[in-house]
């Protein structure tokens, strides 16, 4: 409690002892405090930083004479005979990887000098007028309690009338006042002597530090120039070296030989990226500006054919946010026939594996499914379906090339069929009897699927607990498996 009521003295700053000159000593204590933890702190990263220096050239001069030095066994026989590094070249490397070594021995010792005379003497100034932070302390926490004896005495004399209590309570407050004001006294004169003197030698340790950081400084540099400008005279660089632009000119003098020689390889001089900027295909634009990525191998069938994205297993999912993809036929290197009277079947326009189908035969929609393949209980499920939306038409139709969908419409304009025979009655059942609309057109991906067009009622025979699944149904006496994503409930 005694430490909360201190904190809110502090805040209202008022009391004995709070007068200019002291709070003019405090701020000089704190500056060089703050002053000489700088220095600490920055000579630290100064003598780091000569340390990386060093290593970090003489790392590169280590590389530099790794590249040119001679591979042993380089040139015995196997493959082309590598070219030999001059000797001057290889004399210049290794004497540059030797002045490194050299200069770095001899910075070591200065570098090492700078914690010596510079951060230790700092370290060791802070922490001699660490202490005197404690009689600081002490002598705030004796104002603080002097302020608070103060207020209680002067609320006891505002009081009237005052009790025998409150006089007895007033005289024991005064002379609790009288001993902290006699004790605050005696630590404010302590600190008024103690603290200047300390003050002005922190002040006065600055200059030597600056000027031995100076002193090292130039030590350091002085060594490393001159034993830089001895390597330059003996192998013939200039000191100081000359301008950029010089530099670069003599760079680009020697490497546009080597440029041109590396354009004469044939690989890179009749390679695509000659002719061909290095752009990545963007690819189709589908409707809405969404981009189509290309179909995998093994649907590409199955796209073409239907119009849907399939799976390797024929039932690719669809998610039930999603519209039906558009379908994309393959295009035919021949014309598309017009509609008109049914060819001849072996015309060569055909190819002998195009060939019309006949959907003005009524026979086959009769037979059993045991009797036909799966194909032809497909395209006539198709048929009889299609047929009794579209009005019959006296022509005949080629189917279009690679796409169901287009064996689809042409089954619609082909010649007017009977429909199928009505379903067998079915027992009814106890379970009521679960129906679907369907959202979009759906003309089956293989055999066994059901074909609907959007709005058609389908009824469920078979489901599952999701409707990002393949479920069984029936239309038109036609059963089959649909995507349930494609239909919402009815």
């Amino acid at each position: 409690m005694q430490s909360v009521t201190r904190k809110v003295g502090k805040l209202m700053n008022r009391g004995p002892g709070d007068n200019a000159k002291v709070s003019v000593l405090l701020n000089d204590y704190e500056d060089a405090d703050r002053v000489l933890a700088k220095i600490i702190e920055n000579t630290k990263t100064w003598q780091e930083s000569w340390n990386n220096l060093v290593s970090s050239q003489l790392d590169i001069a280590a590389v530099y004479a790794s590249l040119y030095d001679p591979i042993v066994g380089a040139s015995d026989g196997h493959g082309r005979p590598a070219q030999q590094t001059s000797e001057e070249q290889l004399h210049r490397t290794f004497a540059l990887k030797q002045a490194y070594s050299e200069l770095r021995t001899e910075l070591t010792e200065g570098i090492m000098s700078i914690e010596k005379q510079v951060m230790n003497p700092a370290l060791d100034a802070r922490n001699s007028i660490a202490p005197i932070r404690k009689t600081i302390k002490k002598r705030e926490n004796k104002r603080l309690d002097v302020e608070k004896c103060q207020d209680k005495v002067h609320k006891l004399h505002r009081k009237m009338p005052r009790s025998p209590k409150d006089e007895a309570q007033l005289s024991k407050s005064e002379d609790e006042l009288a001993t902290l004001n006699e004790e605050f006294d005696i630590a404010d004169a302590h600190l008024r002597e103690t603290l200047p003197p300390i003050i002005t030698a922190a002040f006065s340790l600055i200059p030597p530090l600056l000027a031995t950081h100076i002193r090292i400084q130039n030590e350091l540099l002085g060594l490393y120039y001159t034993v830089l400008h001895g390597y330059c005279e003996e192998n013939g660089f200039q000191s100081p070296p000359p301008p950029m632009d010089q530099v670069i000119a003599c760079w680009s003098e020697d490497f546009q030989p080597a440029k041109k020689e590396v354009e004469l390889i044939p690989m890179i001089a009749r390679g695509r990226g000659l002719k061909e900027p290095l752009r990545l295909d963007d690819g189709p634009v589908g409707p809405g500006g969404r981009k189509l990525s290309a179909p995998a191998p093994t649907e590409v069938v199955r796209r073409t054919s239907s119009g849907l994205i399939g799976g390797a297993n024929g039932r690719g999912r669809i998610t039930s946010g999603q519209a039906p993809p558009a379908t994309s036929p393959i295009p035919s290197p021949q014309p598309s026939p017009k509609i008109g009277a049914r060819p001849d079947m072996k015309s060569p326009g055909y190819g002998g594996h195009l060939k019309p189908t006949d959907f003005t035969t009524a026979s086959d929609l009769g037979r059993s499914p045991g009797h036909v393949s799966p194909s032809q209980l497909r395209q006539n499920s198709a048929g009889d379906y299609f047929a009794g939306r579209v009005p019959p038409s006296p022509a005949s139709t080629i189917a279009s090339n690679f796409s169901q969908g287009s064996s689809v419409n042409g089954a619609a304009v082909a010649a007017k069929k009977k429909p199928p025979p009505p379903p067998p009655k079915r027992i009814p059942s106890g379970k009521p009897e679960e129906y679907v609309i369907a959202q979009y057109d759906f003309a089956g991906q293989g055999a066994g699927d059901l074909s609907f067009r959007e709005g058609d009622r389908i009824k469920i025979v078979k489901k599952t607990q999701t409707d990002q699944d393949w479920w069984t149904g029936e239309i038109r006496g036609v059963k089959g498996s649909f995507p349930a994503n494609y239909c919402k409930p009815a």
